[in-house]
């Protein structure tokens, strides 16, 4: 068995995902350094450089899937003109945990590359082209009045259901001057509730600034999202840099509780109210 770190056509969602049927996801948010790049071809391709991070899952997979994974990714050992290199290097998940896998990076795959993907997500570079998104909110975008006051109000129109996230957990890490926000760490045995918007495209400039994507607060992800016993492929944002739970302040707490009141199970309704009253009793 090998770990392979896939940042590509091979991810969730993507158009060779079948390759990896039954390999076990170890993580579906984790990153190696590198950059990435478009090509005319429909897939990316990446170079590993320490500046920068490329985004994508980690897998264990067979030797019987490696060699699979060796022809469409155009590598075989000993040849020169290999489309991809195969090198080992350090994949980290979201909480800064580190492993070894196995990467596919350019060789003659790199004559065809375009431009660099800025966001180093293959994903979130795909989705965003389309003229209407579905957009996963999970803290304090749970509420419409800041949207109101920043006159964004008429691109958050369309709810499109209740959203469940399984596999993360919901915590405060990502710490601020006005104390913590909101943030989803990934955890096989937990979930997160929201609420899912369909938004148009010229929303991501009021997302990007609010959740700081310039400043490296948060990152864009696309990650699968339950609605109505369906899955889909939705747009959200993940905290870069993660710590421990800090408290939130009363209004951004406030706005959480009063943005879910409806989209939240009752369950899960009770599950934060207890997180909030931790951070008063402690």
């Amino acid at each position: 068995m090998t770990n392979v770190f896939v940042y590509g056509t091979l991810r969730m969602g993507g158009r060779n995902h079948d390759y990896l049927e039954g390999a076990a996801c170890i993580y579906s948010q984790c990153r190696v350094r590198g950059k990435l790049f478009d090509t005319d071809k429909d897939y990316p391709v990446m170079q590993l450089n320490d500046s920068s991070c490329v985004f994508g899952e980690l897998y264990n997979v067979t030797d019987s899937q490696m060699k699979i994974i060796d022809a469409l990714e155009g590598f075989e050992d000993g040849r020169s003109d290999n489309l991809y290199n195969k090198v080992t290097t350090s994949v980290w998940n979201e909480s800064g945990e580190e492993c070894l896998a196995i990467v596919y990076t350019a060789a003659q795959s790199m004559n065809y590359s375009t431009c660099e993907i800025s966001s180093g997500d293959w994903c979130v570079y795909q989705y965003i082209k389309q003229g209407h998104l579905l957009y996963f909110a999970y803290g304090s975008c749970l509420d419409d009045e800041r949207f109101r006051s920043a006159g964004a109000d008429h691109f958050f129109t369309e709810v499109f259901g209740s959203g469940v996230l399984n596999g993360f957990e919901f915590r405060f890490s990502v710490k601020t001057d006005d104390g913590g926000k909101a943030d989803i760490v990934e955890n096989k045995s937990e979930s997160v509730e929201g609420k899912v918007y369909k938004i148009p495209s010229e929303a991501l400039a009021y997302l990007y600034k609010r959740e700081g994507v310039d400043n490296r607060i948060y990152r864009p992800a696309i990650v699968p999202v339950n609605v109505t016993s369906e899955l889909y492929q939705v747009l959200t944002f993940i905290g870069i840099d993660k710590t421990d739970e800090t408290a939130p302040s009363s209004l951004y707490a406030t706005e959480i509780m009063r943005g879910g009141k409806e989209w939240f199970s009752s369950s899960y309704r009770k599950k934060i109210k207890r997180k909030l009253d931790g951070f008063q009793n402690s």
